[in-house]
């Protein structure tokens, strides 16, 4: 059994480790492998996340944090951050539920709209936010904000052609 819960202080140190795993989706793929091996989200970056009370966990029966979800607050939408759900937890709707508590909490903060940034053609990246409900922006629909994070994403090694900012309207 799995709920979910606000990440607290305590729970930073292994989330780490989750990434991690989730990473390990990514090992073997002939494009994309290197991400298996990549960095995660440094302790340090969910400590902040957690002060400003926008971390959620997906724990099991043990309150383990086996999935989370981090989102930041940019001009007019809730922005996810990263969202990793550990590999011996996928395949559960464990992702969807972490995205239905965000789409939640910006509701009642009166957000017009939550947004991500992802891989186009990785099924388990933009097709799956696509039936959950997101859509593709195009070029001209992005803010400053997605777009810099979008040219930082470049920065850091990923192919501009392969990534992408998507949506989701909330009200």
């Amino acid at each position: 059994m799995y709920s979910i819960r606000l990440a607290t202080h305590e729970d930073a140190q292994f989330l780490p480790a989750v990434e991690e795993s989730a990473g390990q989706t990514f090992a073997g793929h002939p494009k994309f492998d290197w991400i298996a091996k990549g960095e995660v989200q440094p302790v340090e970056n969910h400590v902040e996340c957690i002060r400003k009370g926008l971390e959620w966990l997906v724990v099991d029966s043990h309150d383990q944090p086996v999935g989370f979800i981090m989102v930041e607050h940019l001009t007019g939408s809730l922005h996810i951050v990263e969202l990793s759900v550990q590999q011996s937890a996928q395949g559960k709707s464990l992702g969807k539920r972490l995205i239905t508590q965000v789409i939640d909490f910006a509701k009642s903060q009166q957000v017009s709209h939550v947004t991500l940034t992802t891989f186009r053609d990785i099924p388990w990246n933009a097709p799956y936010y696509q039936r959950l409900g997101f859509s593709i922006m195009a070029a001209s629909q992005l803010t400053p904000e997605l777009d810099a994070i979008l040219q930082q994403e470049v920065d850091a090694g990923f192919q501009a052609a392969d990534r992408c900012a998507m949506q989701l309207s909330v009200n």
